[in-house]
């Protein structure tokens, strides 16, 4: 791998046993009346606790807390425009270690399918090993699990980059593109230091994780541009 993806490499985090399989999808707020916004992503979205790793939390990785993690701010957000809105985490990590095998994982996310989102925010690619000639194979697999978690087609998608440079990033602009779908940069955070945990956990992995202030300015950029689907 080229050192475009230097950052990428410092992630050490394994993408299996995130989170229980009954804990992949998590909802907040589910008797609410208002828009439905479902996160789609992996251990920048919710980690489970694995002291194993110095990780003792239940949130994004690595925020200091749950208000500081990029959904928790988003949720803050989108709440204070939209009158009780509804929220779900879907948790695809291990759909990102295995993607090659298609449809596989899908069951995992069942509740979330049945969620019928009205946004779908899609920050994950991370945890997926994409070779040179594989791209075209992500953007697939990418299209056909966006397609089961929005089953009408009536949900608004947004996509991101990853947070560090990744080999995958260029499948997911080009699925942005080819269904009109707009797609949020964020691959420059993770080469700022100032944007990671550093210094805050002794596992390196968990360390090069946004803090703060990376999960601050991650929800900032797609809010700018979700705020654009609010009433």
């Amino acid at each position: 791998m080229s050192e475009t993806y230097a950052q990428l490499r410092k992630n050490t985090v394994p993408a299996d046993r995130q989170l229980k399989e009954t804990d992949m999808v998590r909802f907040y707020n589910l008797g609410g009346t208002g828009k439905r916004v479902m996160f789609i992503g992996n251990s920048i979205t919710l980690h489970a606790p694995r002291p194993e790793i110095g990780w003792h939390y239940n949130w994004g990785m690595a925020a200091s807390s749950a208000e500081n993690d990029y959904v928790h701010r988003l949720m803050a957000e989108i709440s204070q425009l939209e009158k009780d809105p509804v929220f779900c985490v879907c948790q695809v990590a291990l759909w990102e270690k295995n993607y090659k095998q298609g449809e596989s994982q899908f069951h995992l996310f069942e509740n979330a399918r049945n969620f019928q989102a009205d946004i779908l925010v899609a920050r994950f690619n991370e945890n997926a090993v994409v070779g040179e000639n594989e791209p075209e194979l992500y953007k697939a697999q990418l299209l056909k699990l966006l397609q089961y978690l929005n089953p009408e087609g009536n949900g608004k998608l947004i996509l991101t980059t990853g947070f560090w440079r990744h080999p995958a990033d260029n499948a997911v602009a080009e699925a942005a593109k080819q269904m009109g779908w707009p797609l949020v940069t964020l691959n420059d955070l993770g080469e700022q230091d100032e944007m990671k945990a550093l210094g805050q956990f002794e596992h390196r992995g968990v360390s090069v994780h946004p803090g703060d202030l990376g999960m601050k300015t991650i929800a900032e950029r797609i809010f700018s541009v979700l705020k654009e689907y609010l009433a």
